[in-house]
């Protein structure tokens, strides 16, 4: 069984949707960053420039915009800014939203522990 394969099914068992011609890479990505169920969408409440921190992934966000954050530790940072409303769960992103993916340094760039519970 390829490692592509066993990515999937990894991912599957989660509830992770996975792109049906993902790279290698891709899959790994998901399956370390991202949490299985519907994703979060976003539109911003207040301006993002209220965030003090200049690196917090709120700074992204532009007035007139929904994104979509895959469920992760990630969009649950967004959320708990209290900046953004909460537009709704959706396991696919809607049309005409921004996708907004968990960037693959979200570790090292914010502190967070892995997603598996250590905080190494």
């Amino acid at each position: 069984m390829s490692n592509k394969t066993t990515l999937k099914k990894q991912l599957k068992a989660k509830g992770i949707p996975f792109p049906k011609d993902g790279t290698v890479a891709e899959l790994e990505h998901r399956l370390e960053y991202w949490l299985g169920g519907d994703g979060y969408m976003f539109r911003l409440a207040v301006p993002a420039s209220r965030m003090k921190d200049e690196s917090h992934p709120v700074r992204l966000l532009e007035y007139g915009n929904m994104y979509w954050v895959p469920n992760s530790k990630y969009a649950e940072m967004i959320a708990l800014t209290k900046m953004v409303w909460i537009m709704g769960r959706s396991l696919d992103p809607p049309k005409g939203s921004v996708v907004l993916d968990v960037p693959k340094d979200f570790n090292d760039k914010w502190g967070i522990g892995v997603t598996d519970g250590s905080n190494d």
